[in-house]
């Protein structure tokens, strides 16, 4: 619809779209009462306002993805259910997430630009410097290596490593990124190559580490693959620690629904999984970091990214 220029009746856009127009004028009465589609109740006509055609069509992220990864757990509701019962399981396997994880690829593969990554890295002093001059980092949790790929070309002396336990992800990442300075290895975050240790400048992980049944263990691991000096930069969800202190952030309730529906199963479903949950929070964030022994912890805000904050976190010298 947002390519129609002109107010359209039900069956020229079920036509338009090849579908059936009275299973179109149905979605339309849901659309019109959500307030999403206008209608010309005269002409029996249809459109989308300029205004809202950015959030739902976009190619980037926006409302419309955002609806689409509620929709892949949704067929997940009875599973979910069952864990509520105190007689029922304590999670949900991976294996029941597959949907939800193809939503979850293309989703994290908008979430920057290289402007936008050029801006987060900006926020750790002296970072870009080292980046051009070359280092090794790596992206732990690298999914189908977006990241990886776009920062490899924009510092292409350095060396970039990702890595993810999907091997599938990361045969995709293998498929889509053919720069000489890129590496994709299957491994899993809580047992990172033991001959990794001080290898790393540099370690970004986003959004991953919510998701972890044993996050400490993981953040562990990337201290001791992270070399004396070197950095890291977490990218998490936009929240407080206390749901009473979230009531202003953007998104803040469909955060804690896919946390719910798969942060919280999916970690719990792993004997003593922690399941720190999507909005976890800074403060809590900030404070296992530092029990860790990072130092410099620090929160920023993420230009023209609301949903989301980038803590970054210093390995200490001398270590």
């Amino acid at each position: 619809m947002a390519a129609m220029d002109e107010p359209m009746t039900s069956q020229q856009i079920a036509d338009a779209a090849g579908l059936k127009e009275r299973y179109v004028r149905e979605w339309l009465g849901a659309m019109v009462t959500g307030t999403i589609v206008n209608t010309d109740p005269n002409s029996e006509k249809f459109v989308i306002p300029k205004h809202r055609q950015k959030e739902l069509v976009s190619t980037r992220k926006n409302q419309a993805g955002l609806a689409r990864g509620l929709t892949s757990l949704y067929r997940l509701q009875d599973d979910v259910m069952d864990c509520f019962r105190k007689e029922g399981p304590s999670g949900i396997p991976h294996s029941k997430y597959e949907y939800h994880y193809r939503w979850l690829a293309s989703f994290k593969k908008n979430d920057y630009d290289d402007t936008k990554m050029r801006a987060l890295i900006g926020q750790v002093s002296g970072l870009e410097k080292v980046l051009g001059a070359g280092i090794h980092v790596c992206d732990v949790g690298c999914n189908t290596g977006y990241h990886v790929g776009m920062l490899a070309k924009v510092f292409p002396t350095s060396q970039f490593i990702g890595v993810d336990i999907s091997e599938s992800a990361i045969a995709e990442a293998q498929k889509n990124n053919q720069s000489v300075n890129t590496t994709f290895e299957t491994q899993d975050a809580y047992n990172l190559s033991s001959d990794w240790s001080d290898k790393f400048f540099y370690v970004y992980v986003s959004k991953v580490i919510h998701d972890l049944a044993y996050s400490e263990k993981a953040l562990v691991e990337i201290y001791r693959i992270l070399k004396p000096g070197g950095f890291l930069s977490l990218v998490e969800v936009n929240a407080h620690s206390k749901p009473n202190e979230n009531l202003s952030i953007p998104n803040a309730q469909a955060h804690y629904v896919f946390s719910l529906c798969h942060c919280v199963p999916s970690a719990l479903n792993y004997p003593g999984g922690n399941a720190l949950g999507s909005c976890w929070g800074r403060e809590a964030a900030t404070s296992m970091l530092k029990d860790i022994g990072f130092d410099c912890v620090e929160v920023f805000e993420i230009p023209n990214q609301p949903e989301e904050i980038h803590i970054s976190a210093q390995k200490p010298q001398g270590i």
